[in-house]
């Protein structure tokens, strides 16, 4: 979720603990700075595009530095309110965040809840990085908790609740869209369909078709299906495959996304492997691709990182 969303819910969590939302409350001031702190991870663009997006959502959003985090924030409160109790702000301030790791789930980006043990992005593949619905609730939420004060425990239960409501009520529909794509598509396994939340479009879903000839993606939008692309599929005992596969790129996609694919082309005589990420659609293209090109001889000669390519990106070129 994006970092409002993360602080909002921050917030009504502090309420729970039957502190007023004020500035000037340790508790709420953990308990939100909390949900918030993991994405200073932003910090990583300093060195570029590709560095942040390899970091955003790593270790930071960890179970392991959302504790520390929390041990960090938390005791510098206690120091501004020594009056207070250090055990009760660092509780709260864990919970926010671990909120916000929790939350992070939510959405195709994922976040590598057990880093350094295991450097995957678990997801849940629900929503999209910020969702009006639940933006929406916890808006209403906080703006009647300030107005409402003696309320805030109940307005904030309420969000909770109303949110958890629609998010079940979006996976349940994720579910029912699967089964009527499989039907349409005539597709008997369900490890060869994937849908996800739609990139720009929060009330729809993309999908992702597997079979041993190619890869089809496409879109639901009012219930009607359309694909978009279909890709061949490649053959991974190719030799300049073989080679691309051992090459930064691929290590960066291999981390980056659990939903790519790889194709190799040949455009005057330069032979091209083609990485994309399938997660997110940018009107024409795929929002994150690369490409290696290759030698004649089958190795590598250059690996570049594209992020919205369609739109005349430079693309970052891999160094070593």
């Amino acid at each position: 979720m994006d970092p409002v969303t993360h602080g909002l819910i921050g917030a009504a969590l502090s309420t729970f603990s039957g502190h007023p939302i004020q500035i000037n409350d340790p508790v709420f001031l953990g308990c939100t700075l909390g949900a918030m702190l993991p994405d200073l991870d932003i910090v990583t663009y300093v060195k570029g595009r590709l560095n942040y997006l390899m970091k955003h959502r790593g270790a930071s959003h960890s179970f392991l530095a959302l504790g520390g985090m929390a041990l960090g924030l938390g005791s510098l409160i206690y120091a501004i309110y020594p009056t207070s109790s250090w055990a009760t702000i660092i509780l709260w301030t864990l919970i926010g965040t671990l909120s916000h790791g929790l939350s992070d789930l939510l959405n195709s980006y994922g976040a590598e809840l057990f880093w350094p043990f295991l450097r995957k992005k678990y997801t849940v593949d629900m929503i999209i990085v910020t969702d009006p619905i639940v933006l929406g609730m916890f808006i209403v939420s906080l703006l009647f908790s300030i107005a409402h004060p003696d309320l805030a425990t109940k307005s904030s239960l309420t969000a909770f609740i109303l949110s958890s409501g629609y998010l079940f009520y979006r996976e349940t529909y994720r579910i029912k869209t699967r089964n009527k794509l499989m039907q349409k598509f005539n597709i008997t396994d369900k490890s060869q369909i994937k849908v996800l939340p739609a990139m720009y479009k929060p009330f729809s879903w993309s999908f992702l078709l597997f079979s041993q000839k190619e890869i089809r993606y496409g879109m639901v939008i009012e219930d009607k299906a359309q694909i978009l692309i279909s890709l061949p599929s490649c053959d991974y005992n190719d030799p300049s495959i073989v080679n691309a596969m051992e090459g930064g790129l691929a290590e960066i996609f291999n981390q980056f996304t659990p939903y790519y694919h790889v194709l190799l082309k040949k455009e005057e005589n330069q032979l091209k492997v083609e990485f994309r990420d399938l997660r997110y659609w940018d009107r024409e293209d795929f929002l994150y691709t690369g490409e290696v090109l290759m030698l004649p001889d089958g190795q590598i000669a250059e690996e570049t990182f594209y992020s919205f390519k369609r739109r005349n990106s430079t693309g970052i070129v891999l160094e070593y």
